[in-house]
C-alpha cells in the first residue's frame, strides 16, 4: 500500500513540475536573458564572484568599493549561479535555471505540504495551480527581476513542507532535509529569512502529535538552523557602518488593488472556505493547526501591506503580494483536501476532474498574462544606452561615473572597469550622502567646472557618461562638457554620431602616493560634511589638501597623534577637558602646526567674543594679509539666514600674538596670529556654513586660503608611485621615493588593513569616506604599502558557530546516545539533590 501511494506521490509530483516548466517555457520565463528591472544586476554579480573568487568579501568595482555581500543579499544564489557556470552553463542560463528549479520547489512544495497534511490529491493539484495561475506568482520574477527572492521563496517553501513531513514520522534525516531547506532561505535573502524561520517554528509547535497535544518545547529544533547561518548574520549583527536607512515610509496598498493582485487565488481561497464552513468536514487536527498557522502569517503580511506602518527599507506593501500567493494557495488547498466529498464515486470523480480541469483552465489563461507582462533584457547595454561608448582601462586605476541605472545596473557585467555606482542593497553603500551629493551633482548644469572636477578627482574618475535624454536633469550638462575641451574630451566615432561618452583628461587615479598637506577635521560627522563640501566650490581638490575626519573632540587624540598632521581645522569640535584640549592645542601650533578656528567654544586665539547680527550689507573692511590678499569680499552672499540676519562672533579680546584682518562693520570677524613656530585663523563668520549655504565660490577661495596658509607644510616635489590590485581584496603600492602617505580612493571599512614594509600603519577616513595612511618620518624608501582586506573577529566568529554546528549536526546520531545517557545521570543527581534539600 505505501509503495503505491509513494509510486502515485511521485507521478502526481512529476505532473505538477511538468505544469509548471510548461508554464514558464510558453510564458518566456525560463528562456532568453535575464527577466525584471533587477535583472541585469544580479547577473552582473553573478559575474563578479566568477571573476574575482575566492576574493568575494569585498567588492572593489562598486560604489567605491563595497560589502559584497554583508548587508546585502546573502551569498547562496550567487554561488549556485557561479557553480553552474564553472561546469559550462552561461551565467543568464544559469539564473534561469534557478529560478525554473524555484517555482518547482514553490508549486511541489505546495502540493506535498497539503498531501501529506490532508491526504487529499485533488487538494494538493489545485493548491499547486493556483499558484502558477495567479501572476502575482510571477512577478517579482518577470517584472521585477527578484532573483534572491524567488530563489529564498523556494527554499522556504520546502523547508515548510519538509518540517510536517518531519512531525509526521520523526528521522534524522527527515530534519536534517528541513535544515538544510532552512539554511537556504536564510542564506539567499534575509526577508525569506525571517518568514522561513517563523513559519517553520510555528508549524513545529502548532502540529499535534500522535496524541494530539501541542509540543512546544520543538521550537528548539529551529536553533540548529538560525546557528547554521551565523556566519553570515553574526557579521551583520555587529556591522552598522553604513549608517543606511533600515526603515521606510512607503504607501498602503489599497483593497481593490490587493484583490485584482490575487486573482485567481484570493477568491478561489474565500469560495473553499464559505463552502467547508457549510458542508462537512474530515476534521484532521494536523490540516486545521496547519490552517491556522498559515492563515496567521498571511494575516500578518496583509498587515504589512495594507496598514500604514513603518517598513523595513526596501520592502514595500506590493511585495507581499507574492508571498501572500503561495500562503494562500497553500491554505486553498488544506480547506479543499479537509471538505468530505460526495460519497458516489460519479460524484466523487466528477468533482475532482471539474476542479482539476477548471485549475489546468486558469493556469493556461493565466500564461499569457505572464508573458505579456516580463520585462526582457530591461537594460540591454545595445539599446538603452545609445550615446555610450566602450572604455579601454586594463589596470583598472580609473573609475567610470555615472548617475544612472541605465549603465550602472549591467556595466561590470560587461567590463571589468570600476565606477561609481553598482547594484547593491542599499546598507552597502557605506556613503550614501556622498554618493548622493556625486550624483546630484557632478551631472548638474548648475554646478560650477571647480564642483564638478573636485568631486571627479577625488573619486578617480576618468570616463563620464551621462545620461540624457533619459534623465532629463542631466541634459544641460553636456554643452558645459563641450564647452571645456581642455578637460573633457567626448569619446566615440569620428563620423558625428552622437555620443554620451567622455574622458576626463586630468584624472587621478584610484591609489597613489601623495605629498598633498595633512588637515585634521575636528567636528560632528555632518559638519565634516559641509566643510568638505566647501573645498569644492573653489577645486581646493586632494592635490591640494588631504582632509582627514579626526571626530567631533579634540582630546580624545594624543599630543604625538595630532603632531603628525600639517594643520588642524575645528569647526564646531568639543572637548571632554576644555583645559585639556587647549593645553594640546596651544602646544600643538607652538611646535609648528597650522590651525583654522571658526564655530564652537575652543577659541585658543580670543578672550572674549560677543554675537553680533548683521543684516543688508556685511560692510567688510579688510586689511592687506596672506589670506585676504586677492579675495572679493563684496562677490560674498548676503549676511542672511532664513531671511532673517545672519549672526557672527565678534572679537572682544585677542591674545597679544594675533590681529584682525577681517572686520564687518567695526566688529573684527577674522584674525590670525603665530604662535610659536605655527599659525592660527580664527573666524567668528561660521563661515562653512554660509559658503555652503551660498555655494559661493569666492567664499570657499577665502576658506580654503585660510587653510593654505595655515599649514606648517612646506613644498615638495609631487610623489610617484606605481600601485598593483592583484585582487579586490589586496592592493600593494610600490614607492621609490620618499612621500608622505599613500591616499586610497576606495571607501573606508574596518576590515582593511594596512603595512607600510611590513609594519602595520594607522588608516584615516579621509574626503568622501576614503582611506588615508602616513608613512612614518622613518620610512626606508623604495618602500611598499600593502592594504589587505582581513575577516574581523565577528566574520571568524560567525564561521567557527556555523562550522561547530555542521559537526554537531553530523555527528549527533553517533554521540546522541551518550549525550543523552550522561545528561540523564546529571540530571538524576540533581533531581535527588533537590528532592532531599526539600525533605531535609
Amino acid at each position: 500500500m505505501r509503495s503505491a501511494r509513494a509510486r502515485l506521490a511521485v507521478l502526481d509530483g512529476l505532473i505538477v513540475s511538468a505544469a509548471v516548466i510548461g508554464a514558464g517555457f510558453a510564458s518566456g520565463a525560463f528562456v532568453g536573458t535575464v527577466k525584471g528591472y533587477d535583472g541585469w544586476g544580479h547577473l552582473t554579480k553573478v559575474v563578479l564572484v566568477v571573476a574575482k573568487f575566492p576574493a568575494i568579501d569585498w567588492n572593489a568595482d562598486w560604489y567605491n568599493g563595497s560589502p559584497f555581500f554583508l548587508g546585502g543579499y546573502p551569498p547562496l544564489f550567487y554561488l549556485a549561479a557561479a557553480a553552474l557556470n564553472g561546469l559550462g552553463v552561461g551565467a543568464m542560463s544559469a539564473m534561469n535555471v534557478l529560478m525554473a528549479v524555484s517555482y518547482l520547489a514553490m508549486t511541489v512544495s505546495l502540493f506535498g505540504l497539503v498531501r501529506v497534511a490532508t491526504g487529499s490529491r485533488l487538494g494538493g493539484m489545485v493548491a499547486a495551480g493556483l499558484a502558477m495561475a495567479t501572476p502575482a506568482f510571477w512577478t517579482p520574477y518577470v517584472q521585477g527581476g527578484l532573483y534572491t527572492r524567488v530563489f529564498g521563496m523556494g527554499f522556504a517553501s520546502l523547508a515548510i513542507f519538509l518540517a510536517l513531513v518531519y512531525l509526521r514520522r520523526p528521522t534524522w534525516a527527515r530534519y536534517v532535509a528541513c535544515v538544510a531547506a532552512t539554511l537556504g532561505a536564510l542564506s539567499s535573502h534575509i526577508v525569506l529569512a525571517a518568514l522561513a524561520v517563523t513559519t517553520v517554528a510555528l508549524v513545529l509547535m502548532f502540529t499535534p502529535d500522535g496524541e494530539g497535544r501541542i509540543r512546544w518545547p520543538r521550537v528548539a529544533l529551529v536553533a540548529p538552523m538560525v546557528l547554521l547561518a551565523a556566519y553570515y548574520y553574526l557579521p551583520l549583527a555587529f556591522s552598522f557602518q553604513s549608517g543606511a536607512q533600515q526603515t521606510a515610509s512607503y504607501p498602503a496598498l489599497d483593497l481593490a488593488g490587493l484583490a485584482l493582485s490575487l486573482v485567481p487565488v484570493l477568491p478561489a481561497t474565500a469560495l473553499l472556505v464559505l463552502a467547508r464552513l457549510r458542508s462537512r468536514s474530515s476534521r484532521a487536527a494536523t490540516s486545521d493547526r496547519l490552517m491556522v498557522v498559515l492563515g496567521a502569517v498571511s494575516a500578518l503580511m496583509l498587515l504589512y501591506a495594507l496598514a500604514p506602518l513603518p517598513r523595513v527599507a526596501g520592502l514595500h506593501s506590493p511585495d507581499m503580494l507574492f508571498f501572500i500567493v503561495w500562503f494562500g494557495a497553500a491554505l486553498a488547498g488544506l480547506v479543499l483536501g479537509s471538505i468530505k466529498l460526495p460519497t458516489t464515486a460519479w460524484q466523487r470523480q466528477g468533482s475532482a476532474i471539474a476542479a482539476v480541469a477548471a485549475t489546468a483552465i486558469l493556469v493556461a489563461m493565466g500564461v499569457p498574462a505572464v508573458a505579456s507582462s516580463a520585462v526582457r533584457n530591461p537594460a540591454d547595454p545595445q539599446n538603452i544606452t545609445a550615446g555610450w561608448h566602450p572604455v579601454d582601462a586594463p589596470d583598472g586605476s580609473f573609475r567610470v561615473a555615472s548617475p544612472s541605472d541605465n549603465l550602472s545596473a549591467w556595466f561590470n557585467g560587461v567590463y571589468d572597469v570600476p565606477q561609481t555606482r553598482g547594484y547593491a542593497a542599499i546598507p552597502q553603500m557605506l556613503n550614501p550622502d556622498f554618493l548622493y551629493w556625486l550624483d546630484t551633482t557632478a551631472w548638474s548644469a548648475d554646478a560650477s567646472d571647480e564642483q564638478r572636477t573636485f568631486l571627479f578627482d577625488w573619486y578617480a574618475v576618468r570616463w563620464i557618461y551621462v545620461p540624457a535624454p533619459y534623465m532629463a536633469s542631466t541634459a544641460g550638462v553636456l554643452p558645459r562638457l563641450h564647452a571645456r575641451p581642455d578637460l573633457y574630451a567626448p569619446v566615440g566615432p569620428g563620423n558625428g554620431g552622437t555620443t554620451l561618452t567622455f574622458e576626463y583628461l586630468r584624472p587621478s587615479p584610484i591609489a597613489a602616493a601623495t605629498n598633498a598637506p595633512i588637515v585634521l577635521f575636528i567636528g560632528d560627522p555632518s559638519d565634516y560634511r559641509l566643510v568638505f563640501r566647501d573645498l569644492s566650490y573653489s577645486g581646493f581638490d586632494s592635490e591640494h589638501a588631504v582632509l582627514v575626519d579626526g571626530g567631533p573632540y579634540v582630546d580624545d587624540l594624543t599630543a604625538q597623534e595630532l603632531s603628525r598632521f600639517d594643520e588642524v581645522v575645528i569647526y564646531g569640535g568639543r572637548a571632554h577637558d576644555q583645559a585639556r584640549a587647549l593645553d594640546l592645542l596651544t602646544r600643538y601650533v607652538t611646535s609648528g602646526g597650522g590651525m583654522v578656528l571658526d564655530k564652537g567654544g575652543l577659541s585658543l586665539p580670543v578672550t572674549a567674543t560677543r554675537a553680533v547680527q548683521v543684516s543688508n550689507d556685511w560692510q567688510f573692511r579688510a586689511e592687506s594679509s596672506p589670506i585676504t590678499d586677492g579675495i572679493d569680499f563684496s562677490a560674498f552672499g548676503p549676511p542672511s539666514y532664513n531671511g532673517g540676519p545672519w549672526t557672527v562672533s565678534t572679537a572682544t579680546g585677542l591674545k597679544s600674538w594675533v590681529h584682525p584682518v577681517l572686520w564687518s562693520g567695526s566688529d573684527p570677524v577674522v584674525a590670525t596670529g603665530q604662535l610659536g613656530a605655527g599659525r592660527v585663523v580664527w573666524s567668528g563668520l561660521n563661515l562653512p556654513y554660509h559658503v555652503d549655504t551660498f555655494r559661493n565660490a569666492e567664499e570657499s577661495r577665502f576658506l580654503t586660503s585660510a587653510i593654505a596658509w595655515a599649514s606648517r607644510h612646506g613644498s615638495m616635489p609631487a610623489a610617484v608611485s606605481t600601485a598593483h590590485q592583484a585582487d579586490p581584496q589586496l592592493l600593494v603600492v610600490s614607492v621609490p621615493s620618499p612621500a608622505r602617505g599613500i591616499l586610497f580612493k576606495e571607501t573606508y571599512f574596518d576590515r582593511w588593513h594596512a603595512y607600510v614594509n611590513g609594519d602595520a600603519a594607522t588608516i584615516y577616513r579621509a574626503g568622501p569616506g576614503f582611506m588615508y595612511v602616513m608613512l612614518p618620518p622613518s620610512t626606508a624608501f623604495p618602500a611598499t604599502v600593502t592594504w589587505r582586506y582581513e575577516r574581523s573577529l565577528a566574520d571568524w566568529s560567525g564561521m567557527v558557530v556555523s562550522g561547530a554546528t555542521l559537526i554537531a549536526l553530523i555527528a549527533w546520531p553517533r554521540w546522541q546516545g551518550t549525550v543523552r545517557r550522561r545528561f540523564g545521570i546529571w540530571w538524576d543527581s540533581r533531581t535527588t539533590r533537590w528532592a532531599e534539600d526539600e525533605t531535609s
